[in-house]
């Protein structure tokens, strides 16, 4: 039954088929097919006349948006027979036609495909004319286009073609739509005339547009009194522009008291200090206080310019004036707060008042957008008297869209209050501390200004004293990076692992080693995403660059190779690759090639061909590192590495690979024979900068731990005069004892050289490390013992450690590319592969 039941099954999905193929075949008939066929014969001109002439809707505009180049490849032919065929087909061609015409009739003026006086009787005409169709949106569409032609075409054309058009549309007998295209070509034009011009022919009809009976023509027309007063200047404007502005202020239509807001705003660093003092600020203060009155808009439009505002007449402003206005940015901040507070418990929830809560939530917003400009309005000094419980607000506001907006500008806060900066601290913890994603959007991407900021504002370095007030920031530090890595957006944990790497400059290194090493690490090797899984390797590689700490270095060196270069899975050790080309960028040349040349170059007897093949891109980057004759060994290691992988690779992408990179290797070589004639090369002086930096950093711990043997030591001597003199023997005896401990193991510490010695990192036995952390599966052994570990388990390395064969850098590359050119034209030879390696577990297999 079963079987029965899916043969017809199959039955029915067959014929549905087939009836889907007979409609698909039936969508165009045999006529539809030859009217859309055209003559492969023709040429461009022809195959475009004979479209606008009996083409479908689809063929014209394909030629309308060819129109640009069909003029350009022929002019005189293409203005003579396509372009008259354009304007006759486009009074009664479609939206999409119209639509398609604008963008090329711009394309042609801005790419000066044609004189202007051509354009002007052709395509400018047709322009014009199509201002009065009917459709608004193409209408709307040839008015941008018009708007676009003007800042492109000469003053005379425009006087003669366009200024007394705009003068007849803006004429109270034409429509609405009519008077609105005249406020913005008025407003456009504005600017191509000298002021007298102005005055007698387009300001008559400006105050006239000013007070229209359509409250959108008078909103329109205000919007571009600020063009039209610069073109007049400051006299005709403060004797023309500002009464229309000022009555246009108190208009009964918020949607035009927007327009004058935003004119005000505009025209402030036009005007002058007296008439900002007279007529200005008395007009912002009477606007502020209706719009708090008025039961619509008009507040969170205040809101959202009030920081231009107040910035812009900060000179023009007493003491009593700027308590008022910060008094009034107060109540912005609070908008709908307060009442909440106050009020008993609400009714239900009307549209009303759901629309209130959205008008009070928007005006926070934007107060919460501005609250950099009013820092600069206020002042550092002033921010926690007159600012700081508005940024509390605002930081702790129930609506999310508030709170995000406050972290988006908080590094702004935070670098305009300089020395003042500790006061916003915990407001960053509340912020970190936040379980909206969004909120974490605004304030993740400029952690490092922020915390930079937070540091030199309290003096600069990190002293002891100042480690317990930042450990409720590391805490919220580590608390956002659990949020945002337990959220979807992986992007976002990217950047934040990406940020993570400013706490170099922020905390001190044992607050990093003991609070974010242990998460980068578990990142680096759990994240869900690649990206992630690169930057936290990353930002480990700039942890250790600037960790002053010589043991915590030695370690985090050896987990990060124990983690990856060791691990049992491919992608971790295919990831070490990355983590050793940022090595290469961080560190010096004589870093890399002491710590993690060998095993990088170990990879090559992976036995996963991916992680060969991704080996194979780094080899290149592995021979810059090389510097003769001091590195001959290290040459030899990868000179050997690569002709063993050319003669044993049977993997096709690898031996692909590995070809490719022999060539680049060869070309890496006569760059070297170059740049050894140059002593000083940009990159060896970069190198040298790595270098010196590491020794300094050496250099300065050691002084760090000499002072603090100093201190010990006269702690020491004030106790034996405290204590009793039994006491004092035996707490002698013990200081001794612990005196003589430290200086032994301050000599086994790595000296002067930036790398960390190589015996120091590399010993063998647990004891010889100085991080208590450190176990002895962690250690890397000697270089010595490295190279002959390394000549045990492949023939390699083996070869690479004699001294008998020391041929010339060319003669060796010349012998790979040969290699490679046999390898390629051959094949491997059969029966060879690349060994795999059982990985044993336990530190002695490694």
């Amino acid at each position: 039954m079963d079987l029965s039941g899916g043969l017809e099954q199959v039955e029915d999905d067959l014929q549905e088929l087939s009836l889907e193929r007979t409609i698909t075949k039936s969508l165009k008939t045999q006529e539809e097919i030859d009217r859309l066929t055209v003559d492969e014969k023709l040429g461009d001109l022809e195959r475009a006349v004979y479209l606008l002439s009996s083409g479908q809707e689809v063929q014209r505009i394909s030629v309308v948006n060819s129109l640009p180049q069909l003029i350009q490849d022929n002019a005189p032919e293409a203005m003579r027979r396509v372009v008259p065929k354009v304007r006759e087909m486009l009074h009664v061609a479609g939206p999409d036609v119209q639509l398609a015409a604008t963008i090329s009739f711009l394309s042609i003026l801005e790419r000066e495909i044609i004189p202007i006086s051509t354009y002007s009787s052709t395509f400018l005409q047709t322009i014009i004319m199509s201002l009065e169709v009917k459709d608004p949106v193409v209408s709307n569409a040839w008015l941008e286009t018009l708007l676009s032609v003007c800042g492109c075409l000469p003053k005379d054309v425009i006087k003669r073609e366009i200024l007394g058009i705009a003068v007849a549309k803006g004429q109270l007998s034409q429509s609405v739509q009519s008077r609105l295209a005249s406020c913005k070509i008025l407003g456009r034009v504005a600017t191509k005339f000298e002021p007298y011009i102005i005055k007698k022919e387009i300001l008559p009809l400006v105050t006239a547009l000013c007070q229209d009976i359509d409250y959108e023509v008078r909103g329109c027309m205000c919007r571009q009194l600020d063009s039209v007063a610069r073109a007049l200047g400051l006299e005709n404007t403060k004797s023309a522009i500002l009464p229309e502005l000022v009555e246009l202020a108190n208009d009964e239509e918020c949607f035009v008291r927007h327009a004058a807001l935003d004119a005000v705003v505009n025209l402030l660093n036009l005007l002058d200090d007296d008439t900002c003092t007279q007529t200005i600020v008395p007009l912002v203060c009477k606007f502020c206080e209706r719009s708090m009155e008025a039961d619509d808009t008009t507040l969170p439009h205040v809101a959202e310019q009030f920081g231009r505002l107040c910035h812009g007449l900060s000179v023009n402003v007493d003491e009593q004036q700027q308590a008022w206005l910060l008094e009034f940015y107060t109540q912005l901040c609070i908008q709908g707060r307060m009442r909440d507070a106050q009020s008993p418990p609400p009714p239900p929830r009307t549209p009303s008042s759901i629309c209130d809560e959205d008008r009070c939530a928007e005006c926070r917003r934007n107060a919460a957008y501005n609250f950099p400009a009013m820092v600069l309005f206020a002042g550092p000094k002033n921010f926690k008297v007159e600012l700081y419980n508005c940024f509390v607000s605002l930081c702790e506001d129930p609506h999310y869209i508030v709170r995000r907006t406050i972290a988006c500008g908080f590094h702004e806060v935070a670098k305009l209050l300089g020395s003042h900066v500790q006061l916003i601290q915990q407001e960053l913890v509340t912020l970190l501390n936040d379980n909206y994603i969004q909120v974490l959007e605004g304030i993740v991407p400029h952690l490092p200004e922020t915390l930079e900021s937070l540091v030199k504002g309290v003096g600069g370095g990190l002293s002891e004293a100042r480690i317990s007030n930042h450990a409720d920031l590391v805490q919220s530090l580590l608390t956002c990076e659990y949020l945002v890595a337990a959220c979807s957006q992986w992007r976002l944990h990217l950047t934040m692992m990406q940020r993570l790497a400013c706490v170099v400059r922020v905390f001190t290194s044992d607050q990093i080693y003991s609070k974010f090493v242990p998460v980068l690490f578990q990142r680096l090797t759990l994240a869900r995403v690649l990206p992630v899984k690169q930057a936290a390797g990353r930002t480990l590689c700039v942890i250790i660059r600037h960790n002053r700490r010589q043991e915590h270095r030695q370690e985090l060196i050896c987990r990060l190779i124990e983690a990856l270069c060791h691990s049992n899975k491919y992608q971790l050790r295919m990831l070490f690759v990355d983590v050793c080309c940022d090595v290469m960028e961080l560190f010096s040349r004589r870093f890399f090639k002491e710590y993690f040349f060998e095993f990088v170059l170990n990879l090559a007897h992976d036995p996963v061909a991916n992680v060969r093949l991704k080996l194979c891109s780094l080899l290149p980057r592995l021979k810059t590192q090389i510097k003769l004759p001091g590195d001959r060994q290290l040459l030899q290691q990868l000179e050997h590495c690569v002709r063993r992988l050319l003669s044993h690779e049977r993997d096709r992408d690898v031996a692909a690979a590995i070809r490719k990179s022999v060539f680049e290797l060869d070309k890496i070589q006569v760059a070297m024979e170059t740049l050894t004639q140059r002593m000083f090369m940009e990159e060896d002086l970069m190198d040298q900068k790595k270098e010196e930096e590491e020794k300094m950093l050496l250099e300065l711990e050691e002084r760090e731990k000499k002072e603090h043997e100093q201190t010990k030591g006269k702690n020491t001597e004030k106790g034996k005069g405290k204590g009793s003199k039994g006491q004092g023997r035996r707490g002698a005896h013990n200081r001794g004892h612990r005196t003589s401990v430290g200086k032994t193991n301050s000599s086994e510490l790595p000296s002067a050289s930036p790398k960390l010695s190589k015996h120091s990192l590399h010993s063998g036995s647990s004891e010889n490390m100085t991080s208590p952390g450190l176990t002895r599966k962690y250690s890397l052994g000697s270089k010595e013992d490295r190279i002959k570990r390394t000549s045990s388990n492949s023939p390699v390395a083996g070869v690479s450690t004699s001294h008998s064969k020391k041929s010339s850098l060319k003669k060796s590359s010349h012998s790979l590319t040969n290699l490679a050119a046999s390898s390629s034209g051959h094949g491997s030879p059969k029966g060879g592969s690349t060994p795999t390696h059982t990985r044993k577990k336990g530190s002695q297999a490694r």
